[in-house]
């Protein structure tokens, strides 16, 4: 039996000040008139239903997802609310362990809740054949060809061939600008998705293997008073850096599909349509002789005049203007409000 998690509990920081701590990205309709994290359910339901559909996000989202699923009919049960935020060891180790509970031959595919996929059909094309390697006991990843360089994201470096995927050599966690431009140009580098295919005792016997700990607090975890008590003893990382880093069942699938993890708002060029001058108006807007400039707003006309090569957000809470080569830096932006305890939310 196939089964699904989506990881919700993120913040979206270098889409402020749309997204905020308060509402982040993955709730939002940045790509049409549906949440990213309904998409993201939808985008996989002919392949597992929605009870074998497993939501993590944090606590402070409860009402927040309940309300955005509502329609879905997912079990309220196979929702996962995280008492603070753990990076994705915890709450994929934490699901994979229940889900084992319920079905031994199960497999498991994690994904972010917050990607844009253009070509649904190769995803899930490329996601079957994922899906029966991963029946022969490897990981595996899907790898993102790269288009242009991202500091947002990790790469993963492939070696040799088997009869299906590649080997894994290493993972380059988030770059510089500099570096990122040097592996998009070698192509035995992928961009990193965070999506990941294995069978649930696969997954859970390298974990006892690499992360005996971790290991040891899911053997005492029976309910879910136990999962509220021990929580706080899960280490606070990544699972590709736990796991995926050391585990030699690794294989990476290439995957081309028009993908994007929505990293910064520069991604929105990437799906939505531009006018004749380069410019995108997801807006009421009166524009004169402006260039590949991107202006949001939800609530009021904006009037450009002479732009080039600017991003605009409008929010009922605050105003972001930057240039487009600053994008993927407006994450520093909330780190800033954040010291100074002024978030905008």
């Amino acid at each position: 039996m196939n089964y699904a998690i989506i990881l919700a509990g993120g913040i979206g920081s270098r889409f402020w000040p749309l997204s905020t701590d308060a509402k982040p990205k993955q709730f939002l309709s940045l790509c049409s008139n549906q949440p990213l994290l309904v998409q993201s359910i939808k985008r996989v339901s002919s392949l597992t239903d929605k009870t074998n559909t497993y939501i993590a996000t944090n606590k402070i989202y409860k009402t927040l997802a309940l309300n955005c699923l509502k329609k879905l009919h997912i079990p309220k049960s196979n929702f996962l609310f995280e008492q603070d935020r753990k990076n994705t060891l915890a709450p994929i180790s934490v699901l994979a362990n229940i889900i084992f509970a319920k079905d031994k031959k199960a497999v498991i595919a994690v994904f972010p809740s917050d990607h844009f996929i253009k070509n649904k059909r190769e995803f899930l094309r490329v996601l079957k054949k994922a899906i029966e390697l991963a029946k022969r006991g490897n990981i595996v990843t899907l790898g993102i060809i790269p288009q242009r360089p991202e500091i947002g994201f990790g790469y993963i470096k492939i070696k040799g061939r088997g009869t299906a995927g590649f080997g894994v050599d290493k993972y380059i966690e988030k770059p510089d600008l500099k570096t990122a431009e040097k592996l998009v140009r070698n192509k035995k580098y992928y961009c990193n998705a965070g999506i990941f295919v294995f069978k649930a005792q696969t997954l859970l016997e390298e974990i006892k293997r690499i992360q005996p700990g971790v290991s040891k607090i899911l053997s005492n975890i029976k309910d879910k008073k136990d999962l509220d008590r021990l929580w706080k003893k899960f280490p606070a990382v990544s699972i590709d850096y736990a796991i995926m880093e050391k585990s030699n069942k690794l294989k990476l699938i290439p995957l081309n599909c028009g993908w994007s993890d929505l990293g910064s708002w520069q991604a929105i060029e990437e799906i939505r349509e531009k006018d004749k001058n380069g410019n995108i108006f997801i807006c009421k807007n009166v524009d004169l002789e402006s260039r590949d400039t991107l202006v949001w707003s939800d609530y009021r006309l904006v009037a450009t005049l002479g732009l080039k090569g600017l991003i605009i957000v409008d929010t009922k809470d605050a105003l972001l203007v930057c240039s487009k080569d600053k994008a993927q830096e407006v994450k520093k932006i909330v780190e800033i409000l954040k010291s100074k305890k002024k978030q905008i939310e």
